[in-house]
């Protein structure tokens, strides 16, 4: 059987690493847009009367955003059950 070669071996190492890399980020994007709609909750209701309140309502709402948009695909492993 011929042995790869070392660049051959460190672009599948790479090519790994990616995977896990893309599948961590997408798991963390999931649950940050599941989770954050509560501190936007508690700060709507405790009223946004100043702009600090109001910029981070509206952070809140944009980091929501991003985080469905990178958590969309996102997948739980299948189990064998």
């Amino acid at each position: 059987m011929p042995r790869p070669e070392a660049g051959e071996e460190s672009t599948a190492v790479v090519g790994q690493l990616r995977c896990v890399g893309a599948s961590t980020v997408e798991a963390v994007g999931f649950w940050l847009a599941i989770a954050l709609p509560l501190p936007t909750l508690v700060v709507l209701t405790a009223g946004v009367g100043t702009r600090t309140e109001l910029l981070a309502v509206t952070g809140l709402l944009t980091a929501n955003l991003l985080a469905f948009y990178i958590g969309h695909d996102y997948a739980r492993p299948e189990t064998d059950t």
